[in-house]
């Protein structure tokens, strides 16, 4: 982590999803970016891969979704080490294994419970 307050990038389609997010995690002392979609989250990891501490992706996006950002990000041979939150409305148990199994840290589901976080 960069230092006591660790950088965390949050990722969402929906703007309210986003400041939700930011909201609570800079009310517990987290620094917050955000993008949009996969690919605006994309281009900001791979153009400084060291400043994000975490990433909360939201696994459905149009064009460059969740999985696809995550499947980058753990080829990437420095940001392969940065955990990765996928969040998302699917609840489905195949949905979560997927998740998983594709190299995320966490799942956690919509709408979250600030203690799961």
């Amino acid at each position: 982590m960069n230092d006591a307050n660790p950088t965390v990038l949050v990722v969402d389609d929906e703007p309210v999803n986003i400041d939700i997010l930011l909201e609570y995690l800079e009310d517990t002392g987290y620094r917050t970016e955000s993008a949009a979609d996969g690919l605006a989250a994309w281009q900001m990891l791979e153009a400084d891969p060291g400043r994000y501490d975490v990433v909360i992706l939201d696994r459905m996006m149009p064009g460059l979704n969740g999985l696809e950002v995550l499947s980058r990000i753990k080829e990437h041979p420095v940001l392969q080490s940065v955990p990765v939150i996928l969040q998302t409305a699917m609840t489905a148990k195949q949905e979560v294994v997927e998740g998983l199994q594709a190299g995320a840290y966490y799942y956690l589901t919509k709408p979250f419970d600030e203690d799961m976080l």
